[in-house]
Parts: structure tokens; sequence; C-alpha cells
């Protein structure tokens, strides 16, 4: 039992040491996938509110339409 916890201590530490000295660069890292995926997220919602809008003008043409049709 003593070996595993001095191997899991010492694997914790090797960990630490790891993140300790790339701190920066995973940090970083991190910080420029947010921000790619925010500018994904944007292009999306973008062309989802065109699609909308679309949509609703297609909507409010056939309206109109079928208005026109019962006078």
């Amino acid at each position: 039992m003593k070996n595993k916890t001095l191997f899991a201590g010492l694997v914790g530490l090797a960990a630490g040491v790891i993140l300790t000295q790339n701190w920066r660069v995973i940090t970083k890292e991190s910080i420029k996938f947010g921000l790619r995926t925010a500018e994904k997220v944007k292009e999306v919602s973008q062309q989802a509110m065109e699609d909308f809008g679309d949509l609703t003008a297609e909507a409010t043409e056939e309206l109109s339409e079928s208005e026109r049709e019962v006078m």
C-alpha cells in the first residue's frame, strides 16, 4: 500500500513540475482555443440569424399572398 501511495505522490509531483514549467504555454493555448471557439460561434450565430430573417421574409410574403387571394 505504501508503494502505491509513494508512486501516486511521485506522479503528482512530476505532473506539478511539468505544469509549473509549461503553465504559460498551456494557458496561452487555452485562451487561443477560447478565442477561436468564440469566433466560430459568432459565425454560426450570424448565419442562423440570416436564415431566420430569410424565413421571416418568406413567411411574410406567403401570408400577404394568401390574404390577397381571400379578398
